[in-house]
């Protein structure tokens, strides 16, 4: 039998959609909190599309005309969670809220702020069920300020917040990241935030509420680049093509071979470098002899190297480096990374029974010796477990079948 996780017997009402809170409330659900996912009545998307979670047919990886996007937003961030339908605007629908919340530790929601107020269960209201309550809100860029009403969206927090400059390449052109970074990181923080909440609850008793938002977190993820950038003349970020950083001097980034591409980050190892490629020591050229030298000139030195690696193949400069012991890797592909020996030596990639069949999910990246994370169910169908949970929560067969009759659920 699996071991608990670390937030066994912690239960959550996960009033979340699309990425930041759903990921977060996974991370939550992987740890074995009891995440009650807290749906519309209306099987329906948050913009209004017919609901397409395991494709708009239910043949989501299957039938290429049945495998959108919009499908894996909801698979790869609701696993290990419970679902049930809930009509807020229906006061049946609220009393039923209000009574799984004296059930509940934990409330998530990612609305935008005052949406929770205006339903009647914001966090002063859940605060009078269950004064211990840790109340978690996620928004797009907090619960005030300038940018309050302003859409709260993954690539136009990337735009405000630098990510798309330092993401830029040689001519400037900003750039956003290939994912969605700052629902990820978003996610993250909340998740951790809940966690912390609730060992100050362990201790004192005390609920709080916890706020985490997208801009917050995509500037506090800039880390050692938004640090350099508020405390040094260095200006705003230019990065020629390739480079992984705008402002960390070559070798740093991706390098073209004969028959792919390289990652190098190898700035105390240009001599070794130098050798292996067989050119003259850039380490002794005055153009590249220290790091101001290889920031000043890093697309020269760059194409240099890159004019040496196209000489042979990836797999050959990799088997003459790694004897070096030199920091290098091979650069692949999204569906390659995830058949590396590596990956599946580590468990991140999971197979899964789902109502549609098997599927791979991603792993679980923390490792815990006592008290393990795990994916243990597959996302939910709509409202699938509604029955189940009120009943778990103490409604009667009764009491369920007239919420039904009235359709508050």
């Amino acid at each position: 039998m699996d071991r608990p996780g670390p937030l066994d017997g912690i239960r959550i009402l996960d009033f979340t959609e699309r990425m930041q809170g759903p990921y977060a409330t996974q991370m939550l659900a992987d740890m074995g909190a009891d995440v009650l996912k807290v749906e519309r009545r209306e099987p329906l998307t948050p913009d209004g599309r017919r609901d397409d979670r395991y494709g708009e047919h239910g043949r989501y990886g299957t039938d290429p005309e049945d495998s959108k996007i919009y499908s894996s937003g909801f698979l790869a961030n609701n696993r290990n969670k419970r679902s049930l339908t809930v009509d807020l605007k229906s006061p049946d629908g609220l009393a039923v809220v209000r009574r799984l919340l004296s059930e509940c530790d934990v409330v998530y929601e990612n609305f935008r702020p005052g949406v929770m107020d205006r339903l009647g269960v914001g966090y002063e209201a859940c605060r009078e069920v269950n004064p211990s309550i840790v109340y978690a809100s996620a928004s797009g860029y907090g619960a005030s300020g300038p940018y309050l009403r302003k859409p709260g969206q993954d690539v136009l927090v990337e735009a405000l917040t630098g990510w798309g400059a330092v993401n830029s390449d040689e001519h400037r052109r900003p750039q956003p990241v290939g994912v969605a970074v700052a629902d990820l990181l978003g996610g993250m923080n909340g998740a951790y935030a809940v966690a912390t909440a609730l060992v100050h609850r362990e201790r004192t008793g005390e609920g709080q509420h916890v706020r985490v938002c997208l801009y917050d977190s995509a500037l506090a993820g800039l880390a050692e680049w938004g640090f350099h950038a508020i405390n040094t003349p260095a200006g705003e970020p230019r990065r020629p093509s390739g480079h992984a950083s705008p402002y960390t001097p070559p070798p740093y980034g991706f390098y073209a071979t004969k028959d792919g591409y390289l990652a190098l980050s190898s700035g105390r190892q240009v001599s070794i470098l130098s050798r292996i490629l067989g050119i003259k020591d850039l380490s002794t050229d005055e153009r590249f002899s220290d790091y101001w030298q290889r920031d000043r000139n890093r697309a020269e030195m760059a194409k240099i190297i890159e004019s040496a690696l196209t000489e042979r193949t990836t797999a050959e400069w990799l088997a003459l480096m790694e004897a070096e012991d030199m920091f290098v890797a091979p650069v692949k592909g999204l569906v390659e990374a995830f058949e590396d020996p590596q990956a599946l030596h580590n468990d991140m990639v999971v197979p899964l029974e789902t109502p549609i069949g098997t599927m791979k999910f991603l792993g679980v990246p923390w490792k815990m010796s006592a008290t393990p994370a795990s994916v243990r169910t597959p996302p939910p169908l709509h409202g699938e477990h509604t029955d189940e949970i009120l009943a778990q929560c103490g409604f009667t067969e009764d009491e369920i079948a007239q919420l039904r009759a009235v359709e508050a659920i």
